[in-house]
């Protein structure tokens, strides 16, 4: 299956090249020609790929910005997350208008009396409602390096994202059958039973089994992902393979047929995968089971390798788009990892104790055994001979070494090809990772039928088996506590240049090519090489060369503020962070697990490969200019940081103390101060804060390169003395009505989030750039300014200049 899916790849790659029409007029000839000369069939499979990415849905036009009526069927039941509910819907009618495509809906439900309204509309599965609601296309921040959450969920068919303000709004039209909802919460209620004391626990059962996070908490959450863990709440491959295991060796106790057993086998992992929020992930598992099932009751052989090309051949023809999608790659490359290299690897190093260790009281399979296993099983049982003890004394702690080693071996190989998904992906290296996963891996293996037992288990086992699983959670959040304190347990890391992916990939392929032929010293070498130039990735500065003139780069985080402005010194300052509270406004994420500063900001430099702001700045202390910067400290060295005059809310003084525990020298800034480039034209010395933060505390900095000029204005509101003139105006207050600064600017900008709900910007502020429309917007500091747009190509994932203005 290798070269047909080598081909089917190259076709879907190649799709937007070609014409729809002619690829389907030619794919038939391919065919006929494949039966003359068969590698034409290679042909036929890319011209199928090229075909049936060019039939993929298209996106429908951007909806009207007012409140519409739709009509739908819920595809599952409403989904708790944090501050509120999820609704997935499948659209009939917008308008009376018959509509096709999926509608993420959220339900914001801070008030008891609105949560009370909610629960008694009873939503579930099959579900036809009726819901006023202003639609819109899903948000998305245009910042290159940021994740696209608006294609990942077009892939997933869903075009539209709304805020029902008010559970009065939804009316059930028809009631669904809530058969498999009633289930889920049952199962999810006998996994929750035996942890009512330990809800941190009863969190992490739920995402390692059930693959449900939002019962996670932040810090929970934050170590896995630091310790390389996070896969492990994430249902998937990994977790499919334990239930196929444990439903393996269930088998082995009942005296069945071999064709019931892996009937048996595959009904489980069919069971699993049904209850489970692996999502495409579990396909892909589900698909590699089956493959192995049907094989072996068809007599046929069963090659890992050749089952996963195949389950990705199926996959890919199903849903082109998911070559795209990371979690695919790395499923795959995951299996790759572990059959190309770390089963030869496992052979090489342990294979002598494996072989060892197998009918170890049997002596007449000596003679059969290599040279090292046979001495070694005879010394062995010689030993246990003179000292009168029974054989499994001795095997049992070898077993238990040779299944941690294994383990080990496994889990080096798979983070070698992982690193490149993780820098590049999620910018982070964990050198511990490989260490940590064996006992993790170990606990989860244990973890997960235990759990599951727990569905059918009566209340006193129930509760005891609940207690063998809190000490094994309690034991793997220990381990990893003790890992993560280790110096550079975890690391950040901004996308190296090409060329060190070419030479890792090169490194990586001779040690492949090493531990697959034995050859020890080149395996010693590309090794070292390997790690090498993952040390390189991990500390060595690959920034870009500094800009030629000033350049200010106004980022599109939301309902907030945040600019990057650079100097020909290689001097960088960040002014600003955004905040949290956007993703709200965006119905991008739930408030509880999304942060402006680690999924925006720090992609964004991290693409850039930043390793260091030289300064930050923040005009004042509302949480949509402040709450990015606790990431932005957390995952760059800052040379100072900028404060001016903010009443001492609770969050300010913790932003204080973040910024003071990593020793970074403050700035406190007023008018008046000429620092370098910059002139501080507000607050005055003099100036009081009130109890609470205002606009008005805003700093306020003029920008001189040259013979040109910027002005930063913050959320400044009321009237201050500034020029009349200036070539950038960073428009105050994201463009709202009452703000009184406003001089002439030949650019103005306005960061400004997308369907905000504060009908910012107002027209009277108008006409500027805005980066709810253009996303991130370069402007350079010339003589005269320059303005350069870059946004995302929709046929690929690459991002494009589109030119300078």
């Amino acid at each position: 299956m290798a070269f047909p899916l080598f081909s089917l790849i190259v076709g879907i790659l190649i799709s937007p090249c070609l014409d729809p029409a002619a690829v389907w007029i030619c794919l038939p000839l391919a065919i006929l020609i494949s039966f003359a000369k068969r590698w034409c069939a290679l042909i036929a499979i890319a011209l199928l790929g090229a075909g049936v990415t060019s039939i993929q849905p298209t996106v429908p036009p951007e909806p009207d910005n007012t409140a519409t009526r739709v009509t739908g069927k819920l595809t599952k039941a409403p989904e708790w997350r944090g501050l509120g509910s999820y609704l997935d819907l499948e659209l009939q009618s917008i308008d009376t208008r018959p509509c096709r495509g999926r509608a993420r809906l959220t339900e914001f439900l801070d008030d008891v009396e609105q949560r009370t309204l909610f629960d008694a509309l009873n939503l579930g599965s099959g579900d036809r409602v009726e819901i006023v609601v202003k639609l819109h296309r899903p948000g998305v921040y245009r910042d290159p390096g940021v994740f696209d959450y608006r294609r990942h969920l077009e892939r997933q068919g869903i075009y539209w994202t709304g805020t029902i303000r008010n559970p009065r709004l939804i009316t059930v039209l028809e009631r669904g059958w809530h058969g498999p909802d009633r289930t889920r919460d049952w199962i999810q209620a006998r996994l929750e039973a035996p942890f009512k004391e330990r809800p941190e626990i009863a969190g992490l059962v739920l995402g390692m089994v059930l693959g449900r996070k939002f019962r996670l908490t932040a810090e929970i959450e934050r170590k896995f992902q630091a310790g390389g863990l996070y896969y492990l709440v994430v249902v998937a491959g990994f977790h499919l393979a334990i239930v196929a295991g444990a439903a393996l060796w269930l088998t082995r106790l009942v005296p069945w047929k071999r064709n019931t057993r892996l009937l048996f086998v595959l009904g489980c992992a069919l069971a699993y995968a049904s209850i489970v929020d692996g999502q495409t992930p579990v396909y892909r598992a589900t698909l590699a089971v089956l493959f192995m099932a049907i094989g072996k009751m068809l007599d046929r052989g069963y090659a890992v390798l050749n089952a996963t090309a195949g389950a990705a051949f199926i996959l890919l023809l199903m849903d082109p788009a998911s070559l795209e999608d990371s979690s695919f790659q790395m499923t795959f490359a995951a299996v790759l990892a572990v059959t190309a290299v770390g089963v030869p690897a496992s052979e090489w190093t342990l294979g002598w104790l494996r072989e060892g260790l197998k009918d170890f009281d049997d002596p007449s399979k000596d003679g059969n055994l290599s040279i090292p296993a046979s001495d070694w099983r005879v010394s062995r049982r010689v030993w246990c001979e003179r000292h009168l003890l029974p054989s499994w004394v001795l095997t049992i702690p070898w077993r238990l070494a040779l299944v941690t080693g294994e383990a080990l071996v496994m889990s080096l190989c798979v983070e070698m090809i992982f690193a490149v998904f993780m820098v590049e992906s999620f910018h982070r290296l964990s050198p511990v990772s490989p260490l940590v996963n064996v006992p993790a891996g170990i606990i989860t293996a244990m973890v997960t039928p235990l759990a599951l037992l727990l569905i059918f288990l009566p209340g006193p086992a129930a509760g005891l088996t609940g207690w063998v699983i809190t000490q094994l959670l309690d034991l793997l959040l220990k381990v990893l506590d003790l890992a993560l304190r280790l110096p550079y347990a975890t690391l950040r890391a901004p996308s190296p240049p090409i060329w060190v992916w070419v030479m890792y990939a090169m490194a990586a392929a001779i040690l492949i090519a090493a531990v697959r032929s034995r050859r020890t010293c080149v395996c010693v070498g590309s090794m070292t090489a390997v790690l090498t130039i993952q040390g390189l990735i991990a500390f060595k500065d690959f920034s870009a060369k500094p800009p030629q003139v000033v350049t200010m780069t106004f980022l599109d985080v939301g309902q907030g503020d945040a600019a990057l402005i650079e100097f020909p010194s290689g001097y960088r300052m960040l002014v600003d962070g955004g905040g949290v509270s956007s993703g709200r406004f965006l119905d991008l994420r739930d408030e509880s697990g999304f942060s402006i500063g680690e999924s925006v900001l720090s992609p964004y430099f991290f693409s850039r490969g930043l390793r260091r702001l030289d300064a930050v700045v923040l005009t004042h202390a509302h949480h949509d200019h402040m709450d990015g910067l606790f990431n932005v400290i957390e995952n760059f060295k800052v040379g100072e940081f900028w404060l001016g005059r903010n009443p001492m809310t609770p969050r300010y003084r913790e932003l204080i103390e973040r910024i003071q525990q990593k020793q970074i020298p403050i700035r406190w800034v007023t008018a008046g101060q000429t620092i370098g480039p910059f002139t501080v034209l507000h607050p005055p010395a003099a100036w009081i804060p009130r109890k609470n933060d205002q606009n008005n505390d805003s700093v306020v900095l003029l920008l001189k390169a040259g013979a040109a000029t910027a002005l930063l204005t913050g959320d400044i509101e009321r009237g201050i003395p500034v020029p009349e003139k200036v070539d950038v105006l960073k428009v105050p207050h994201h463009g709202s009505k009452g703000v009184k600064v406003r001089p002439k600017a030949a650019v103005r900008v306005i960061s400004v989030g997308e369907n905000n709900p504060f009908g910012h910007p107002h027209e009277s502020a108008l006409p500027a750039l805005r980066t709810d429309r253009l996303g991130a917007i370069t402007v350079t500091l010339e003589s005269r300014p320059k303005v350069t747009l870059t946004q995302r190509c929709r046929s690929c994932t690459m991002w494009l200049r589109l030119g300078s203005h």
